[in-house]
């Protein structure tokens, strides 16, 4: 399984969302690799992942790269949580 991060510097609700997930995940054993693109940057690298203009982005592959969820925009911690773990990713 896959995290696909895609996320902003000039982004608040990136900055703030990042450090939520590494609270939740060193208290879970996670089950993904995470690859990080920035939206500005990776521009071409996102396209394939149809992510729209609101940030941040995360997006569950399984190990055939197919998509199995998508959060977007900021989340409350508890949601975050229920996000991962409904999906396999924790």
């Amino acid at each position: 399984m896959k995290l696909v991060k895609v996320t902003a510097i000039w982004c608040m609700s990136c900055i703030f969302m990042n450090e939520v997930l590494k609270k939740i995940e060193k208290k879970h054993e996670k089950r993904y690799e995470t690859i990080d693109y920035d939206f500005d940057a990776d521009a071409d690298e996102i396209a394939a992942y149809n992510v729209g203009e609101i940030l941040p982005v995360y997006i569950l592959l399984d190990d055939n790269g197919n998509e199995l969820a998508r959060s977007i925009g900021e989340k409350k911690k508890k949601e975050l949580i229920e996000f991962f773990t409904s999906n396999g990713g924790f």
